[in-house]
């Protein structure tokens, strides 16, 4: 076996190969439809967090998200700004806000949690209900591990 095709080889054996062309894929997919309501990844992952989890400080979607604070800021302010979220004072803490959704947030929300169910569905139509089951208890032991 020569070099050339012991690379491919090993490129399309790779589980991190394999999980970012699923994820390219889906995300191309999501960016997209997305659109339709005015919404880039950025302020969709941090409106999905808070339709899962109200009451959370800017800090703590931050760091739930993996997002720096400034990046955090500007995608509340557009969501806030798109009357999606709505920002509170904590009430332990003057300087802090807790983000809530706004009827409209809660609306939109339920829309695009249908539309990822589907993203899902159709991805895996490819294999069968005990391959989907064995595949997400494999996906979530690996993303149990803590990756240094």
């Amino acid at each position: 076996m020569n070099k050339r095709s012991t690379a491919k080889e090993a490129r399309k054996n790779s589980v991190g190969w394999m999980t970012k062309m699923i994820s390219n894929r889906q995300d191309s997919i999501i960016k997209q439809e997305i659109k339709r309501f005015g919404l880039n990844i950025k302020q969709f992952g941090v409106l999905m967090l808070v339709f899962e989890e109200e009451g959370l400080t800017q800090t703590e979607i931050g760091k739930k998200i993996i997002m720096p604070g400034y990046a955090t800021t500007r995608t509340i302010d557009a969501l806030e700004k798109n009357q999606l979220i709505e920002r509170r004072t904590d009430e332990r803490s003057r300087r802090s806000y807790r983000i809530y959704l706004t009827d409209k947030g809660q609306e939109t929300g339920l829309e695009l949690f249908i539309f990822i169910n589907k993203i899902s569905e159709d991805l895996l139509s490819v294999i069968s209900a005990t391959e989907k089951q064995q595949l997400t208890i494999i996906l979530q032991k690996i993303l149990s591990v803590g990756f240094s």
